[in-house]
């Protein structure tokens, strides 16, 4: 819960779930959509709980995703970053560089 509920996390995700109802869909749905906007993504693997989850997954194949989108996504958290910059999972931590010694 640490790594994933930090104050700034919570606070993007606001802003996320405001644009999305902007754009008349739920959060989940557009965070579906930017994750199938990925070319690098061939498919996504839906776990719903329930029949009302499942729904909305499908509901968002009715919205589209533009390139509006993607920048806010990209201003708010740098590609490839934590949402907090510098941030590291205390569970992870950079253990940096070791090399081998010259006689190995």
């Amino acid at each position: 819960m640490e790594t994933e509920c930090r104050r700034e996390s919570l606070e993007l995700a606001q802003r996320i779930k405001a644009q999305a109802a902007g754009r008349g869909m739920t959060a989940g749905q557009f965070a579906l959509n930017w994750v199938l906007r990925n070319q690098l993504v061939t498919a996504v693997l839906a776990g719903p709980r329930t029949v009302e989850q499942w729904r909305e997954y499908l509901g968002a194949l009715e919205h589209r995703f533009d390139d509006a989108d993607e920048a806010l996504i990209d201003r708010m958290v740098a590609p490839g970053h934590p949402s907090t910059p510098g941030y590291t999972d205390p569970k992870f931590p950079i253990a940096g560089r070791k090399a081998r010694s010259a006689a190995a």
